[in-house]
């Protein structure tokens, strides 16, 4: 009796112990195929060589958030050499540990040092002559803030990407869909493929554009605002969609981006890219609005500027 006991005991356990071997090779598995399936996505990145070095190998194993300069630049005119202008300077910054969002928009007349000049320049132009490598450095040594690398969209991609979301959902004042309407007087320049209305709209990608690129109604602080606002809204339309319909959108998206970050980076974004859907987007405008003065921006405390920067990125 007793030795059968024992050797049913011993049946037991090497049932539970194959049970959970098993176990562990179906994670194993799904892992391993998790890891291809995110290393396939990363295959549709476009990756930009960094003229002047490895870019996206600054961050550090005591830092837990990535930093990504996000720039909208107007289309390069073929046959020339001018590579047109970044109409939007925009730090995105996503905590790996909180989960935590955090968006600066740098206001595109601002003045900065470029040590090639020995002089201040307007942010807007630095990339016409310095590229994306040299907007990194500037908002690096101008604002003292780390920047693992950058991502770039132009006014060709922006609305391909708003629409691979199935567009989004933007606020309008009765001013706002006024100007995008091209009603009352002020001139707007943009011209809307739907009718526009005060309260919630539903945006198409080039409306989006549209929207994000209108400033005559106020000036630049308010088109910054509105561009914190479309990229607010396309997450909470990433929320939305269900994990099929997020990889058909990855398949669209990533083949659109240009950037130099690493593969490294890429993929602690991925694996990590739940956590920031559900995240409340943290903004700041530099400089504040007291500061802007329509289209091209008088001298502030860039002190004061750096301050408010920190305490953002402390919060």
């Amino acid at each position: 009796m007793n030795e059968n006991s024992e050797y049913v005991k011993s049946g037991r356990k090497k049932t539970v112990l194959r049970a959970l071997l098993f176990m562990l090779c179906l994670l194993f598995l799904a892992a391993a195929g998790f890891m291809i399936l995110v290393y396939s996505k990363l295959d549709r990145v476009s990756y930009i060589a960094d003229p002047e070095g490895d870019q996206t190998e600054i961050l550090s194993e005591d830092r837990n958030t990535i930093n990504i300069l996000v720039l909208g630049t107007d289309k390069k005119i073929e046959g020339t050499k001018d590579v047109g202008r970044s109409d939007s300077t925009t730090l995105c910054s996503f905590d790996l540990l909180t989960g935590k969002v955090k968006v600066i928009s740098f206001e595109r007349g601002i003045p900065v040092y470029v040590r090639e000049n020995y002089d201040y320049e307007l942010l807007t132009h630095v990339f016409s002559y310095l590229g994306a490598p040299g907007m990194v450095r500037v908002i690096q040594e101008n604002f003292d803030l780390p920047v693992d690398g950058y991502v770039l969209v132009d006014f060709d991609t922006f609305p391909l990407i708003v629409d691979a979301i199935g567009g989004i959902d933007i606020e309008l004042t009765q001013k706002e869909a006024d100007a995008m309407n091209g009603v009352g007087p002020i001139a707007s320049n943009v011209w809307p493929e739907a009718e526009m209305h005060e309260g919630l709209n539903h945006l198409s990608g080039y409306d989006a554009l549209q929207y994000c690129r209108l400033r005559s109604l106020d000036d630049n602080y308010g088109r910054q605002q509105r561009q914190r606002n479309a990229i607010e809204a396309m997450l909470s339309r990433l929320r939305k969609l269900s994990l099929f319909r997020l990889n058909e959108a990855a398949n669209e998206l990533l083949p659109l981006f240009n950037t130099n970050l690493s593969r490294r980076i890429m993929t602690k974004l991925l694996l990590n890219s739940p956590r920031f859907f559900g995240a409340r987007i943290q903004q700041l405008q530099v400089p504040e609005k007291e500061y802007s003065s329509g289209h091209t921006m008088d001298i502030f405390s860039y002190d004061v500027e750096k301050q408010r920067i920190r305490e953002l990125m402390e919060e």
